[in-house]
């Protein structure tokens, strides 16, 4: 039975449906060039190779009375368009899928996929090769399968492409996902009315009717897919301006609210605050010596405990409370609705206890504390900026006292901060204005008397308050980082002062000069002492570095890989202040030390106290056992300088002797020859 010859009209329909395809194909390419978006380039195709199977298939309806049933070019045609209408499903498929899970297809599927397509379409195809009675199975072939396969991908790609919309709720998925449901409808018809026809051997035409509802279906189909897009970009563009605007309000490593969107959230908690006549507390907290973490371990662990504490500190805080950072190391609290400062207390107290739990980080247990310090609305301040500056001034109060504390605010606190504001920016005028001076006390051997080294000290001539000794500004340039400008010009000057002192025939004078911790951390130390050296002509051997002893005990790797470099110039190296800190004496063993320094707290009272004398005997015989020689600081009595004597002290420092000199009266000490009488002590010690 022959198939039945469609009308006119029908062929105006196709040729509106082909043109169509070929203008949205276009588009979505032009897209796809713009926006890289996988999902339009198949689509794209899809459309691309519709209006190729549209082509196709006009081509063979118009060869169909022309040749013999079975004709090579009949058969290419029909296999050309079967393969282009496999393929346009295939596509859309691929892109529908891509679309609604927002993933790319495996590669295997793009790979294998278009070749099963290919191969259904080239075996519909061949039907044309069939005999012409057989048109009944050449129609289902042609039409019942490629019917079915749509039918049934239609209906799955409208399901997914549904269950996103059910997400956002926006227009073009949803125009898609109706157009692949009619269409998906439609074709299962279609599919079912060849099977029919097969089935009772008469084929119904195809009517302009359904072929206009394919194009309102495709048009649908097509207008949701640039839709799908637009609004694909806005939710894009949306999505990027909130991480623009949290980013603006919002600490990047932790996540907190940055200083903006705290002040924002205390001005709006103060005007509550004043409506409801209730308290605000705002803390200002630090993390005690967070920099040793950065300078020994490295920025990613400093990252990693900033966010544990941000994190612990987050979690004993109330949900309307705001914890922001500032920065570093620094953290804000806004803690509205108190009843008073015992509760602010409490909570401080809370906060210094969730720091003090071991953070762990690489393996290794970090213990840190937490600095506090507190502001009360309206007792310590009505505004903003009063509140939060107060709460800085107290909490550099409790860093004053000793850090992991907490400090509620006092007005003498301004008094203070405006004071050591001034100092600090007179402090950076002195060191280009060549106020800084170096003293130097006598080293002297406890038997002879004789002055075997000396100790340099930095001192300040203010143009104010006098002659300032290190107590008054040495941990104001440690904090302010000033005193990193300070040590190359302390290195030189001491160097080649104590070259000046070499004289023929004169053992060399032995300088010990102290580092601060921020000089000691400084990558660069090694060097600087390096050019100092050679700069000045000193010989290593005549300059003796000291550090603290909790200094070298805080980072203990660190520290001896700088001693080692160090002592590889050839200088002598000194522990300062020992036995006031937490020593490990397996790790005192390995630091390649030659001197410790007794701390003159021991010295004043060991001849009266059993205890101290203790210690300095113990520390005396421990430096014999290590070979190391030993300095006693603060000897003022000859009592003192008796009992060191007797316990084989080698060495002794202090007013007793002389105090801290000028380069000139320090020359004279040494024309002394062996003998130096004792001094009386200044006001200040040094």
């Amino acid at each position: 039975m022959p198939e039945a010859t469609p009308g006119l009209s029908f062929y105006w329909v196709e040729l509106a449906r082909g043109a169509m395809a070929l203008v949205l194909a276009a588009v979505l390419l032009g897209f796809h060039r713009h926006y890289r978006r996988s999902y339009l380039r198949s689509w794209a195709w899809s459309w691309l190779f519709l209006a190729f199977h549209l082509g196709a298939l006009a081509v063979s309806r118009v060869l169909l009375p022309q040749f013999a049933s079975g004709h090579s070019v009949q058969v290419l045609a029909a296999s050309v368009a079967q393969v282009a209408g496999y393929l346009q499903i295939c596509f859309l498929l691929f892109g529908t899928w891509e679309f609604a899970l927002e993933r790319s297809l495996a590669p295997w599927v793009r790979r294998y996929a278009p070749l099963l397509a290919v191969g259904l379409g080239g075996f519909a195809g061949l039907a044309f090769a069939t005999d012409p009675a057989a048109a009944s199975l050449r129609h289902v072939l042609r039409v019942g399968l490629l019917s079915t396969v749509a039918g049934a991908g239609f209906l799955v790609a409208a399901a997914a492409v549904w269950r996103r919309r059910g997400r956002d709720l926006a227009m073009g998925p949803r125009l898609v996902a109706i157009a692949l449901l009619l269409h998906g409808l439609e074709s299962l018809y279609t599919a079912s009315v060849s099977v029919r026809g097969f089935a009772t051997g008469r084929l119904a035409g195809e009517g302009a009717a359904v072929t206009a509802a394919d194009f309102v279906v495709q048009l649908l189909m097509g207008l949701g897919m640039v839709t799908c897009l637009l609004e694909g970009e806005r939710e894009v563009a949306e999505r990027a301006a909130g991480q623009v605007q949290h980013l603006a309000f919002h600490d990047s490593l932790t996540d907190l609210p940055n200083r903006q969107l705290f002040l924002d959230r205390l001005a709006v908690g103060l005007a509550r605050a004043r409506r409801e006549n209730r308290k605000l507390a705002v803390f200002s907290l630090d993390l005690d010596r967070f920099k040793v973490i950065n300078d020994s371990l490295g920025h990613t662990a400093g990252d990693r405990v900033l966010n544990e504490a941000g994190r612990r500190i987050q979690a004993v805080v109330r949900q309307g409370d705001t914890l922001a950072r500032f920065g570093s190391d620094e953290f804000a609290l806004l803690v509205s609705g108190l009843p008073g400062p015992e509760e602010a207390g409490r909570i401080a107290l809370k906060l210094l206890e969730t720091v003090q739990a071991p953070f762990v980080v690489e393996g290794r247990e970090l213990f840190l504390t937490l600095s506090v310090g507190v502001s009360l609305f309206p007792d310590d301040g009505t505004d903003e900026e009063a509140l939060l500056r107060n709460s800085g001034s107290a909490l550099h109060q409790a860093k004053e006292k000793g850090r992991d504390t907490i400090q509620l605010y006092a007005p003498a606190m301004n008094m203070r901060a405006l004071e050591r504001l001034a100092l600090e920016g007179a402090l950076r005028r002195a060191v280009a204005r060549d106020e800084l001076v170096l003293h130097y006390q006598p080293i002297v051997e406890a038997r002879s008397g004789r002055i075997m080294g000396a100790e340099a000290l930095l001192r300040w001539r203010h143009p104010e308050r006098g002659l300032l000794y290190p107590a008054d500004f040495i941990d104001l340039a440690e904090s302010t980082g000033l005193i990193t400008g300070m040590g190359p010009w302390i290195l030189a000057t001491a160097c080649a002062q104590a070259r000046s002192w070499q004289e023929p025939g004169r053992p060399g004078l032995v300088l010990s000069l102290n580092l601060s911790p921020r000089q000691f951390l400084d990558p660069d130390l090694v060097k600087k002492v390096a050019d100092a050296l050679q700069a000045s002509g000193l010989d290593p051997t005549c300059l003796e570095l000291e550090i603290t002893e909790s200094l070298a005990m805080h980072t203990v790797e660190a520290t001896l890989e700088t001693l080692r470099r160090l002592k590889a110039l050839g200088v002598g190296l000194s522990i300062d202040d020992f036995g006031t800190g937490h020593s490990s004496l397996a790790y005192l063993k390995r630091f390649p030390i030659d001197q410790l320094k007794i701390d003159k707290s021991f010295v004043r009272e060991m001849v009266t106290d059993p205890n101290d004398g203790a210690i300095v005997a113990t520390v005396l015989l421990m430096a014999q056992s290590l070979g190391l020689d030993v300095v006693a600081e603060g000897v003022e009595k000859e009592e003192q300088l008796a009992f060191l004597r007797e316990r084989g002290c080698a060495h002794v420092q202090g007013y007793l002797f002389s105090r801290g000199v000028e380069p000139a009266a320090f020359a004279e000490l040494l024309a002394r020859g062996h003998f130096v009488s004792a001094a009386p002590a200044p006001a200040k010690a040094g």
